[in-house]
């Protein structure tokens, strides 16, 4: 046997102990795995996919994992590293997006005769806004909002039919743009990534030998973050489903929190009640103390019993301060952090997480965290570093060029497989093996933590990235994302003191404080979570008026609410949010 084949087997015996992972590990099925927060979730998909490979999948069968994020494909990619297996031959891990690019519109695009071009080109964001105000200027005059951009993407994934009564009923002003803007992509030989997801759903939909070639190719499909994934790829499930394909979903309704995007919880809900699914609910929680999950059953209007793995209390503490978010903040940073650390010794500050709404709540964390001098990581639209594929890999190779290639924490194999997995255009061995040489003599050369990010970056987008960017259809998007990295890494700019060190050590670290939005603290877990500004009428805010919508605020402080493993820390100006009078009683 394999030493891939003896480590998930090894891993496969942990789960016996829990009834539910076990009943989901042994499911010959079509099944969608129910899976709240910390319920071993990842644990249970990853040994699973690994079982899948080794007794399910034949060469030249594949097998497809698809989830809803980079960073979510690359937790997975972490925790099948460590099975032994390897996304490559026999496995495909991969985003909705690039799943369909990669697996549908490129290779069967033309052959069903659709007007797309040859190979596919993918507009970047910035010219995806571009013709986006046109459209909007030809039809309606002026310049559009970015609360008019929103509702056309929302309605461009809620209703993929442009012939269907529901596209007709909707708001004019709005499908007459959305027309307009497709129109002219399509004239420019361009597709944006919402139009990747709706042509693999007319693909899927239409053509049954699509569906047919899918199937042979890969058996079984696994979605993790299902409830995140919105109406096209529901219906490409349903269609697989009906062509034999073997579906694993796996996911939480209860923490859909990207409604925004065209996102529905009822959706997962609906897969799961289809009768050829076997349906399977993770209901042990390994992360959160008692007191915790109580607080967040409290939150739901029809919670599920989940029950704590350790029988731990744990703490909540809910502090009225009558000050505004930024005075606020210097308490918490200045005080309360002090406290916590000192109160519990083995923890550091990478234990603990500010978690936020919005960018409105971050920026005068982060302005107070600098007038202490405490070091952080943030994840928000502020940040001038964001969470990316290309970024992500960025950060690893400044990592090993900071010292990582002596120390062993970063490997250059590493490096260059993740480079690989970027490089999806280099199909011949010359080309591959040349621009592979480019890459490891470049990165030989850069091997200083001292360099000044801004020469590093440069550097490297000179001899390697410019052709990446320019020969890789599915990273359209990186472009403006690395043009306003140098940009922050220039004179005068919000990097302009990093060094390649500093930079590398973005991301996870025990001396940096964690400030993050909650929507991107998502599938994370902390020792302690602050969350500030949790004032009547702010959280949720004013704008959630419907039900809808204040079901979905709640969904988003239930999740902020769960990745506490011991404490949480609710602080409010005079009146408090609805939300924590709902769990008052249990702190």
């Amino acid at each position: 046997m394999t030493s891939a084949g003896y480590l998930y087997l090894k891993a496969a015996e942990d789960l016996r102990e829990n009834a539910d992972q076990w009943q989901a590990y042994e499911s010959k099925k079509n099944c969608v795995i129910l899976a709240g927060p910390g319920s071993g979730k990842t644990k249970t998909i990853t040994v699973k996919i690994a079982r899948l490979l080794a007794e399910d999948i034949r060469r030249p069968r594949r097998m497809a994992c698809i989830t809803y994020s980079n960073a979510c494909v690359g937790e997975l990619r972490s925790r099948l590293n460590r099975l032994g297996i390897e996304d490559g031959d026999g496995l495909l891990l991969s985003t909705v997006h690039s799943f369909c690019l990669t697996e549908l519109v490129s290779p069967y695009a033309a052959l069903a005769g659709l007007d797309a071009s040859n190979p596919i080109v993918i507009a970047t964001p910035a010219e995806a806004r571009r013709f986006f105000s046109d459209a909007y200027s030809e039809q309606l005059g002026g310049v559009p909002t970015n609360s008019f951009r929103i509702a056309c993407d929302k309605l461009r994934r809620t209703i993929p039919d442009k012939e269907s009564d529901d596209w007709r009923a909707s708001s004019a002003r709005e499908t007459m743009v959305i027309e307009a803007y497709e129109a002219l992509l399509t004239k420019h030989g361009l597709m944006d990534f919402d139009g990747l997801v709706l042509t693999g759903l007319l693909l899927v939909e239409k053509h049954e030998w699509v569906r047919r070639a899918v199937r042979a190719k890969y058996p079984v499909i696994v979605i993790d973050e299902y409830q995140d994934l919105g109406l096209p790829l529901h219906r490409i499930v349903l269609a697989l489903l009906r062509a034999g394909t073997r579906i694993v979903a796996v996911g939480d309704p209860d923490q859909s929190i990207y409604g925004f995007t065209g996102a529905k919880p009822s959706l997962l809900r609906a897969l799961a009640s289809r009768p050829q699914i076997e349906s399977i609910r993770l209901k042990l929680n390994y992360r959160c103390a008692d007191k915790i999950i109580a607080a967040s059953m409290a939150l739901l209007p029809d919670p599920e019993s989940f029950v704590s793995h350790d029988g731990r209390a744990g703490e909540i503490v809910i502090q009225g301060l009558k000050r505004n978010v930024k005075e606020q903040a210097h308490y918490a940073l200045g005080t309360l952090v002090p406290k916590i650390l000192a109160a519990n010794p083995s923890w550091t500050s990478g234990d603990i997480a500010f978690l936020y709404r919005t960018l409105n709540e971050g920026a005068p964390i982060a302005q107070a965290a600098d007038a202490l001098g405490l070091h952080y990581f943030r994840l928000d639209n502020g940040s001038p570093i964001k969470r990316t594929r290309l970024t992500e890999w960025l950060v690893d190779v400044a990592k090993w060029c900071a010292g990582g290639w002596e120390t062993g924490t970063v490997f250059l194999s590493q490096l260059l497989k993740a480079w690989r997995r970027l490089r999806k255009s280099l199909t011949r061995e010359n080309e591959f093996f040349a621009a592979r040489k480019r890459l490891i003599a470049t990165l030989f050369s850069l091997r200083d933590g001292g360099l000044s990010l801004h020469h590093w970056l440069s550097v490297l987008r000179r001899d390697v990235l410019d052709d990446l960017l320019r020969e890789e259809p599915g990273l359209a998007d990186e472009k403006d994302i690395l043009d306003d990295l140098i940009t922050a890494a220039a004179k005068g700019g919000a990097l302009q003191a990093s060094t390649v060190e500093i930079f590398g050590n973005q991301g996870k670290s025990p001396d940096l404080l964690n400030l993050m939005t909650l929507h991107s603290s998502k599938g994370l877990e902390f020792q302690a979570v602050i969350m500030l500004g949790l004032e009547k009428g702010v959280f949720p805010s004013s704008y959630d008026k419907n039900e809808e919508q204040l079901a979905e605020a709640a969904r988003l402080f239930y999740v902020g609410v769960t990745r506490a493993k011991s404490q949480i820390h609710l602080i409010y100006d005079q009146v408090e949010s609805p939300l924590i009078t709902s769990i008052r009683g249990i702190g």
